[in-house]
């Protein structure tokens, strides 16, 4: 007979730019076009763009923007078949959140990068505020920004997605692939 209660059931709290979806690759060529440059994924070493490239905030802003809503298509993901990632990992019995910081006009093209990707998801959250994403419901977030692991304390814990502006962030958990993270869920 059962007894009602379910096992607790962990969440993976997935980010989507830089994690999922390679968004930079297609954003460092809008920069180009717009500025008549050549600066690639790589060149872009420190999380606060403006600190690395002649740009404002706000115009940082304006390209991702642009690049969500009219470029879409064009975002690679960061690995072949990162859907079918997500969905192993939901088998494993793992709850699958998507986390993403961003501006509200990009939230539908999101969804439909998610959906065109084929990328799992128990939920879906969009954050146009500037509440940590620690404070969100997760066991286990996969990250790329520094800023967002910092306040990750126990009995949560993260794994940071290795990218060229987080090479000097130490962190005991860097994975290069979701793949990679996949295998460390057991």
């Amino acid at each position: 007979m059962s007894s009602g209660v379910s096992p607790a059931v962990k969440t993976v709290a997935i980010d989507v730019d830089s994690v999922l979806a390679d968004v930079m690759l297609v954003w460092a060529d809008e920069y180009n076009r717009r500025r008549n440059a050549s600066i690639t994924k790589q060149d872009i070493t420190r999380w606060d763009i403006p600190t690395v490239l002649p740009i404002t905030p706000d115009e940082v802003y304006r390209y991702f923007t642009h690049v969500w809503k009219k470029r879409w298509q064009e975002i690679p993901p960061t690995e072949p078949g990162i859907g079918a990632v997500t969905k192993r990992l939901h088998k494993k019995g793992y709850r699958i959140s998507i986390i993403t910081k961003r501006e509200r006009p990009t939230a539908a093209y999101v969804a439909k990068w998610l959906d065109a990707n084929g990328v799992y998801a128990d939920d879906l959250l969009f954050i146009y505020d500037a509440v940590p994403k620690a404070s969100y419901p997760f066991d286990i977030l996969i990250d790329d920004a520094p800023k967002n692991l910092v306040d990750i304390t126990a009995p949560k814990s993260a794994i940071l997605f290795d990218q060229p502006w987080n090479r000097d962030f130490d962190w005991p958990v860097r994975v290069s692939r979701l793949s990679e993270a996949e295998k460390l869920l057991l």
